[in-house]
């Protein structure tokens, strides 16, 4: 069975954490594509510059079959033909289970152990990393995270089946899909996909998807799609006034 490993920082990193009373305690979670390594996930964090926001790329747990340096979230292909898996073949389902579970024992470190807020905690994810984000906060334990962004990711086609637990996500979600996408298929299918995401969010749930024309199964490239990306953040990741609360006659009322 897999674990969690967090490594301490190498002694070499003079950089020291945040003040809790000075940066507000917000998080950004980039999980890398199939087949991707944490590496370009963790610089992709770091050019969001987002402010008052820590980020944190996590790599996917499985190797991918004779592809060294390489991993996959759950399993996608037939280790006897290659071909990918469909949603007939059990192994994808109970991969993406196992992953759920890595990811909530993630969450829960983040939120017992460093102090982290759930609904401050934001996913951004491609392809099989998007549709990590969307099953950990749809059905992960931890009910009340802050929102996803998913970038040509859906939930798994066997998982259109699947009942809302409870009243459904109330959090923030934004789908961007390229009109030209060849994984996904058509508009059509795209927006069969988007109505299962729906079908388990509660009524207060705010999401979103948008089509970007000229645009391929890829990460974002336009100016278009990364100004939805960076609207959202803005939008919905909640911020501390830290000038008014370092003036001295302001009090802080509990």
């Amino acid at each position: 069975m897999q674990s969690l490993n967090v490594h301490q920082a190498p002694a070499t990193n003079k950089a020291t954490p945040p003040n809790p009373k000075k940066v507000k305690l917000s998080f950004d979670y980039n999980a890398s594509p199939d087949g991707d390594s944490k590496g370009p996930f963790a610089n992709l964090g770091k050019n969001l510059k987002l402010p008052q926001t820590g980020t944190l790329s996590v790599q996917a747990p499985e190797p991918v079959p004779y592809m060294d340096g390489c991993f996959q979230w759950f399993p996608s292909f037939d280790m006897l033909t290659g071909d990918l898996l469909t949603p007939a073949n059990p192994e994808r389902l109970k991969g993406l289970i196992r992953t759920r579970n890595l990811m909530d024992e993630l969450i829960q470190h983040l939120i017992m152990d460093c102090g982290f807020n759930a609904s401050n905690i934001y996913f951004f994810g491609f392809s099989q990393g998007g549709t990590v984000a969307l099953d950990t906060v749809l059905f992960g334990k931890v009910r009340n995270l802050g929102g996803v962004v998913s970038i040509s990711g859906y939930l798994l086609e066997e998982q259109r089946v699947d009942r809302k637990i409870g009243d459904g996500y109330g959090g923030y979600i934004l789908v961007t899909q390229g009109e030209k996408d060849d994984t996904i298929g058509s508009k059509f299918e795209a927006e069969k996909r988007f109505k299962a995401i729906e079908r388990q969010c509660a009524s207060s749930a705010e999401i979103s998807h948008v089509f970007i024309s000229n645009k391929n199964h890829t990460m974002p490239s336009s100016e278009r799609e990364w100004r939805l990306i960076h609207t959202f953040f803005g939008k919905n990741m909640s911020r501390r006034n830290i000038e008014l609360e370092n003036m001295s006659d302001v009090y802080l009322v509990k």
